[in-house]
Order: structure tokens, then sequence, then C-alpha cells
């Protein structure tokens, strides 16, 4: 009788610790490997029509049975998804052409999804220089709403990347209207933020050209904030 209530305790106490305790569902953030960031990708197998098929990979994610990817030509919609439960994938790209990529970690039964950084890339085409990849506007965010400081200004700030270390410059553009930005100025490979004097009330359009010692100059796509 004894050794029967005994286990009859331990059964509920193990039931109630699974209660307390439930099993982590949530994947994992996944870990980026290749084709690296910033980069020109060079490995890439010919294909007819100017393209080449890139193999890429990443580290597996815990708590994930399913891998999406998605790879993305930038300055354009054109985006490529495919879901695979292996830890690589081979995609026909364009060469010559910036792409920026990332990998979402999927658990299947709970439907919990972690996606991992946006990387981005060149995949090498006959070109022996490359444009800078399209400046990153970071702050303020796309289609944000947001108050100005003290001073009556709201920060900017961007990221330069090339796939050959060699940026030199980005001029910024700001106006009320997409299609009528202002250059605010020319700034340093190493300078990357920029306060400008707004209106409450007033939606704001703004993007970054950026060029390097080649000569060679990209576009950032244009975003829009709201000055409250």
């Amino acid at each position: 009788m004894k050794k029967t209530v005994l286990i009859l305790c331990v059964l509920v106490l193990a039931v109630a610790c699974s209660k307390d305790n439930p099993k982590e569902t949530t994947p994992g953030a996944v870990n980026l490997v290749f084709p690296e960031n910033n980069s020109l990708c060079v490995t890439g197998i010919p294909q007819p029509s100017d393209r080449s098929e890139v193999t890429f990979t990443w580290q597996a994610s815990s708590n994930a049975d399913q891998y999406e990817i998605q790879v993305t030509l930038l300055g354009s919609a054109t985006s490529e998804r495919r879901v695979t439960a292996a830890l690589s994938t081979d995609i026909v790209l364009e060469q010559g052409a910036p792409y920026s990529w990332k990998v979402t970690a999927i658990n299947q039964s709970s439907g919990e999804e972690t996606a991992s950084p946006l990387w981005q890339f060149y995949n090498a085409g006959s070109s022996i220089s490359y444009p800078p990849f399209p400046a990153r506007l970071i702050q303020p965010e796309a289609g944000s709403s947001l108050f100005p400081d003290s001073g009556g200004e709201v920060l900017l700030k961007w990221e330069l990347a090339d796939p050959e270390n060699d940026q030199e410059s980005a001029e910024v553009f700001l106006g009320i209207a997409s299609d009528a930005l202002v250059a605010l100025g020319t700034f340093g490979p190493e300078e990357d933020t920029l306060s400008v004097a707004v209106s409450s009330g007033q939606v704001y359009f703004w993007q970054v050209r950026t060029r390097d010692k080649q000569g060679n100059t990209s576009l950032s796509r244009i975003d829009s904030f709201r000055v409250l």
C-alpha cells in the first residue's frame, strides 16, 4: 500500500512540474553562414542568361523543424521564398546584382517563428567594380510617427556598406514630396547621422545616395515619416 501511495505521489509531482515548466516551442535565432554579409559572392555556378546558382547555408535553430528563406533583389519588389527542412538551398540569381536574404525558423506544431538578421551581398558577374549597397535607412523607421526634440529637430540615421569596402560618401535628401527631394549635404563614410529641422503635422520623405572611390553610386529606397 505504501509503495502504491509513493508511486501516485511521484506521478502527481511529475504532472505538476510539467505544467509549471511547459516545453519551450519558440525557435531560436538562425545564424546565417553564406553568402556572408556585405560580401561579393563569387562561388555561384554559371547558368544561362547571365545568371548563376548560389548555395545559401545557415545553422540549425533550436525548436525549429522548418526554415523559410527569403531572397530579395535590392531596389526592387522581386523576392523569392522557399520553405525547407534542410540547412541549405540553391537559388538561381542575376549576376552582378545586389541581394538581401534572411531565414525564418518555424516550429510547425506551435506555429511560432523567429527571423534571422537581414544580410546582403553582391552576386558576382563580369564587372571588375561594383557599386555600393543601397544605404540602409535606420531612423526614423519607415512609416513611423514621432515628435521632434526640444529644438524642433528629428535625427536621421543611415548605414553604408560596399562589397569592396571603398565607400566614400553619402548624400542625404529630404522633402515633403517623394519626387521633390532636396539635397541636405554630403557626408563622409564614418558619418551616419544628421539632425534636421522639421514642422509638426508634416510628412517627410528621405533618401541617401552612396558613392564609392571608383565613382559608382547607388540610391537607397525612399522612406517617409510623420512629425507629430
